[in-house]
């Protein structure tokens, strides 16, 4: 490759300024909502190792490494020494060594001892890049050297953590999720809610009753959140035109397409599925029983594999089956599956003309704050380490179970104007206690707490 394609995309090695110009980070400047994720501090210590960045795209991580930029910049860190590579063009690990072998000549790297900062962006696009960074870190390439790669699949970067052991450093792996109600509020309004799930458990009704009145406030941010979900990008869009535009929809529906097609899956196979998923969310279902309504799919392993793969790119999660009794999951038993966030259901209700129901969404919602609750997520939104749900032999069902503290949780969503003793009936039955989230109900009874979803998502 020609090194003059690096040369554009690092523009300060000549003019330290030029960050400020960059387009990434004038719309970050611009935008009303100004997002900065959780681990962005952790990342600014710039200890030595290597960062793995994962989640779905469009959802900032770009964004992150240009920021992580001009942060360093404004440190007087020396531009030459922070390289910035996104490798989409990049065919292979052979032309990803020989492009960061050409940096290090360049940049003198060999008999310079100063530090160095290699952002790549997108290297899921690289087949086979976990060797080329192995070889560099095993040939002292990348001694003294900060390393963070962004990728929008665990398809291939799982692999990750099979080639690089040992090579890490301080390096870890972060999945960057869509931003929490809570977040939200944090950001919009500068306060931090101070409560999270643990402390549930210790407050009484009353208290209860008082933070859902302090925080009834936020109803109106919930309605405009019920209708963005977490992407920095929908919600600056909807803050700016008080609509999700069609141009932002495109995006998202290019990118649920254009992820399946780069894994040579056939369109015509998953527009067959979403527009199914409707019907779907949240609701019990076998890979087998899928199979037989979609053409031109003969074996439920061809679903399976649909899924999964979505799963691995971060655009639905796979929720299994509980043995309670066992402590294990059952993967063989029905599943369900929810996207990742609502402006995937979104794009489903504008491929399919299928208008998916409030309380179907609220329990969306609740799913994917939950993911915060799994023990890994290493392997996309194949979640085998939680959240999970439960169902008896009878029909009875738990929405989502998650462990806090060791212990298993069941939390059941009741988006309803009221609520009786059979709601949460097995819930209290089978477990002993629970989170009933609810559309106004505030109560705690037999350690069965009930609270407004919008304060169920500031706890979390």
């Amino acid at each position: 490759m020609d090194f003059s394609y690096i040369y554009r995309q690092n523009p300060w090695w000549e003019d330290r300024e030029s960050i400020n110009f960059d387009m990434h980070i004038r719309k970050f400047e611009k935008s009303k909502f100004k997002y900065i994720p959780y681990f962005m501090n952790e990342l600014k210590n710039y200890k030595n190792g290597i960062y793995i960045i994962k989640g779905p795209r469009q959802i900032g991580k770009t964004t992150v490494l240009k920021l992580l930029i001009k942060d360093l910049i404004e440190k007087n860190i020396n531009p030459s020494n922070i390289l910035y590579v996104t490798l989409d063009l990049i065919k292979d690990e052979n032309e990803l060594t020989q492009l960061l072998l050409d940096y290090f000549l360049m940049n003198g790297k060999s008999n310079n001892k100063e530090k160095v900062y290699l952002l790549l962006d997108e290297v899921s696009s690289v087949s086979n890049w976990q060797k080329s960074i192995k070889y560099l870190y095993d040939t002292g390439k990348l001694e003294n050297t900060f390393v963070v790669l962004t990728g929008s699949s665990s398809y291939d970067s799982k692999k990750s953590s099979e080639r690089l052991p040992g090579r890490r450093e301080f390096g870890k792996d972060v999945v960057y999720l869509p931003v929490t109600f809570k977040e939200y509020t944090t950001q919009k309004y500068g306060i931090d809610f101070q409560y999270n799930l643990e402390d549930l458990f210790e407050m009484n009704e009353e208290e209860l009753k008082a933070i859902n009145l302090k925080n009834s406030r936020f109803k109106d941010d919930f309605k405009m959140y019920i209708i963005t979900g977490g992407f920095p990008k929908v919600i600056n869009d909807f803050l700016e035109n008080n609509v999700i535009s069609e141009e932002t929809l495109n995006v998202y529906k290019n990118y649920l397409y254009g992820d399946v097609e780069r894994f040579n899956r056939s369109r015509i196979i998953l527009n067959q599925l979403l527009f199914k998923t409707p019907d779907l969310i949240g609701q019990r279902f076998s890979w087998n029983s899928l199979s037989n309504d979609i053409e031109g799919v003969s074996s439920k392993n061809t679903i399976e594999d649909y899924f999964n793969l979505l799963s691995m790119n971060f655009l639905f999660g796979i929720l299994f089956f509980y043995d309670f009794s066992k402590k294990v999951i059952k993967p063989k038993k029905q599943k369900k599956i929810y996207p990742v966030d609502l402006i995937i259901t979104s794009v489903i209700e504008n491929i399919t003309n299928i208008e998916i129901g409030l309380p179907i969404k609220i329990e969306q919602v609740v799913f994917s704050h939950l993911l915060r609750y799994s023990k890994n997520l290493s392997e996309g939104l194949m979640l085998y380490n939680g959240p999970y749900f439960w169902y008896s032999q009878k029909g009875n069902e738990i929405d989502f179970l998650i462990d806090l503290r060791n212990e298993i949780i069941p939390i059941e969503v009741k988006f309803q104007n009221k609520i009786s003793p059979s709601d949460y009936f097995t819930m209290k039955k089978v477990f002993q206690k629970g989170i009933l989230v609810t559309k106004n109900t505030v109560f705690k009874r037999d350690n069965i707490i009930a609270l407004p979803v919008e304060l169920f998502l500031l706890f979390v």
